[in-house]
């Protein structure tokens, strides 16, 4: 009966939610971050901030994905090292800075909330990266901000339009979006078009996961309407003014490699990184290949 009783727990959706976030909390802590909050007026970001071993290192400010959230973000932060001052907050409808439907989530929004956080933090300048969302998010905060912006790094970004649409486009194009997750194999299908070569993650973890998706599902869509409908890149990346790194999984099956091309033809100073055989998220498939990609790209610059 124990063992019945037991086995029932460990598959109970919230025994697996519970695992992620411990998980997450230790690895945090064992990376050396320290999870802060910083009020910016009407919204207060939850952060993991870690500093550099030399107060005059530059900082990496690294942005998540749609329905994601600042952990992703912590085995590349590990695989990075000590060379940088890490700012990794949780975007206003996602992780613990949660959600307000009187918020607004357009790109220019958030990276607007973004240059606030710097300023509370009193950093004058960051390499701004991000990944998906995030990604598009850290472009339009180059765009508008230049003169904070000692470089940017975007890592399979959205905000182009692709030549060839991804396995996740056909669907949106079909009126379905891969991110509503209605059951466990909803979840199961989006979650194999996250990465070609994901983490082990054990079952139980993920089935707590994707009810986490289906408590969020209406905030989700509206964060959508916001972020895929304004402030797109087309017609604009000729205007990023600052040297940017473009990482892309050739496997990704949300944004398909084919826009890497868009990227590197039309940013006036950039350096193109395919990764073969990795999806969507390289920073968690491949974080110290990743990160030594980010590195190499940082010591480059001019006066780093």
């Amino acid at each position: 009966m124990v063992i019945a009783l037991l086995w029932g727990a460990t598959w109970h959706p919230a025994t697996g939610q519970w695992v992620y976030d411990r998980t997450q909390a230790l690895e945090a802590w064992a990376y050396g971050f320290e999870k802060q909050q910083v009020a910016l007026g009407d919204i207060t970001l939850s952060l993991y901030h870690r500093p550099a071993r030399d107060e005059t290192a530059p900082t990496l400010v690294l942005l998540h994905g749609y329905t994601a959230s600042k952990e992703l973000w912590l085995r590349f932060g590990d695989a990075i090292g000590d060379s940088y001052h890490l700012v990794i907050p949780d975007l206003a409808g996602h992780g613990e800075t949660g959600f307000d439907p009187q918020w607004s989530y357009r790109p220019q929004a958030q990276a607007e909330r973004v240059k606030r956080l710097l300023d509370a933090m009193r950093v004058e300048q960051a390499v701004v990266g991000g990944n998906s969302m995030g990604g598009l998010i850290a472009a339009n905060f180059a765009l508008a901000y230049p003169e904070r912006t000692v470089a940017l790094v975007v890592i399979d970004p959205a905000g182009v339009t692709a030549p060839v649409p991804s396995r996740a486009e056909k669907l949106f194009r079909q009126g379905q979006s891969p991110f509503e997750i209605d059951s466990w194999h909803d979840f199961q299908e989006f979650y194999d078009m996250t990465m070609a070569e994901p983490p082990y993650v054990p079952t139980f973890v993920l089935r707590g996961m994707a009810a986490r998706y289906q408590e969020h599902k209406a905030e989700y869509i509206q964060i959508a309407e916001d972020f895929r409908n304004f402030d797109q890149l087309d017609g604009r990346l000729a205007a990023i003014s600052v040297p940017t790194l473009i990482i892309w999984g050739g496997a990704d099956q949300l944004l398909d490699v084919s826009s890497a091309a868009v990227w590197h033809a039309q940013v006036p100073q950039n350096e193109l990184i395919l990764m073969e055989g990795i999806g969507h998220m390289p920073m968690v498939e491949r974080p110290e290949q990743t990160a030594t990609a980010v590195t190499n790209f940082v010591q480059s610059l001019p006066n780093e």
